[in-house]
């Protein structure tokens, strides 16, 4: 499979690399409703197995695992490949790293995993995931 990021504008790249940094930001912050608003109202999350319907579900998973006591990450996405591209939709890949310590007394992990996108422009012009499916790869354990 060929990336195609020559055919896109440097607007769309910015506006997608935007898309994803919050992506990071929200889930890194607890922000479950900046989370949900990135997606389309029918969008569709797929993590650790599960498929999370809808804005409204989106949110409340993530405000669910935000409770979580002492849980912490920190997400770093690269390598953006735009595979298909329309005036409307995108199809892209990305990796992403997640960091995650659940207590401050626990070693923390690092979770490598696959991000592959598809993403549609809303009324008002912005990218908003459709769906994203997030495909873990690696799992590493940082030594006690």
């Amino acid at each position: 499979m060929q990336a195609i990021d020559n055919a896109m504008t440097v607007s769309d790249r910015l506006e997608i690399e935007r898309l994803f940094n919050e992506f990071s930001w929200c889930v890194d912050h607890g922000d479950a409703a900046g989370l949900s608003g990135l997606f389309a109202s029918d969008g569709v999350l797929c993590v650790g197995g599960q498929e999370i319907k809808g804005q409204l579900a989106i949110g409340d998973e993530a405000s669910r695992r935000s409770r979580i006591p002492g849980r912490k990450t920190r997400h770093v996405w690269s390598n953006l490949r735009v595979v298909s591209m329309d005036d409307h939709s995108a199809e892209t890949t990305a990796v992403q790293l997640t960091f995650e310590q659940n207590g401050p007394e626990r070693p923390a992990q690092l979770r490598i995993s696959d991000l592959s996108d598809t993403l549609r422009r809303d009324s008002q012009g912005q990218w908003r995931f459709a769906r994203r499916l997030i495909n873990r790869e690696m799992t590493v354990a940082s030594a006690e």
